[in-house]
């Protein structure tokens, strides 16, 4: 197994502004930083234990490849990929190969950040999968990044930042993506649910850091749901409940983010003596 963390999602947007205020809002989430290139341009916002989502907006290239998924998403928001930070980017990479996964856009050029991609379309997962050696992410100084845009560029309200329990979507092939998460990144699974209610169509993923992924097969395919819980709170995988589905469908939909966010129930805390 080869990832460590599940480190953030990355959502690709129009523009930072309005999602990021957005994300502020719903999360508590603070500007950790952002940059600029002719590619694309991202910045990343953090909640509790340094869960992160990143916002990709299209940069002034002609080119620009979040340009082309906005396109391809009728010009709104939506998930563009989930990074996994793992020990070794070449260990990772053959995992990938052993399981018939050829990584994409691979780049170990810098001995700080080693990066491979694995396309939905050989995984199953409906996202892009990054996998990442590195010491440090878009928390490190803004000084320090180049076309560093150092201050939040709207303003930040001080809610205590949530818990980012989960993110959701939906696989055609929950089995075989199922393999994927487990033997190439590294993920732990668990079932949802009591052990005598748990939906076959529904697994849970997790990682020693960051949030978790859960699944669910069905043929609306892709990232759908964020599921959040107060700070202080947090679900073990026993503690997943059956109606799962039911509070993530419950949650908002926010067009600037192209996905829902749902405010998920704390689990039962044990009666006192």
């Amino acid at each position: 197994m080869s990832a460590h963390e599940l480190d953030h999602l990355a959502i690709a947007v129009p523009a930072w502004a309005p999602a990021g205020p957005v994300l502020n809002r719903e999360l508590g989430a603070r500007w950790g930083g952002g940059f600029t290139t002719e590619a694309f341009n991202p910045c990343q916002l953090a909640v509790v234990d340094d869960m992160r989502v990143e916002l990709l907006e299209p940069s002034g290239a002609e080119h620009s490849f979040i340009q082309r998924f906005l396109e391809h998403h009728e010009g709104s928001a939506a998930p563009h990929h989930m990074t996994f930070k793992v020990a070794d980017i070449r260990s990772a990479m053959a995992g990938a190969q052993q399981a018939g996964i050829e990584p994409i856009l691979v780049n170990l050029e810098h001995p700080q950040w080693q990066e491979a991609f694995l396309h939905p379309r050989d995984t199953g997962l409906g996202f892009l999968a990054q996998m990442v050696q590195t010491t440090t992410l878009l928390d490190a100084s803004a000084d320090e990044l180049p076309h560093s845009t150092g201050n939040c560029p709207w303003e930040e309200d001080e809610k205590e930042p949530v818990r980012v329990q989960l993110v959701h979507g939906v696989v055609d092939d929950l089995e075989s993506v199922s393999r994927v998460l487990t033997d190439v990144l590294g993920a732990k699974v668990f079932a949802i649910g009591a052990a005598n209610q748990a939906r076959s169509e529904d697994l849970g993923f997790s990682w020693n850091e960051g949030a978790d992924l859960v699944l669910s097969q069905g043929t609306t395919i892709g990232l759908d749901a964020i599921g959040i819980l107060p700070a202080e709170a947090s679900w073990a995988p026993e503690d997943y409940p059956a109606d799962l589905r039911i509070q993530l469908g419950s949650g908002t939909w926010h067009p600037e983010l192209g996905i829902r966010i749902a405010a998920l129930r704390p689990p039962t805390l044990p009666p006192a003596n």
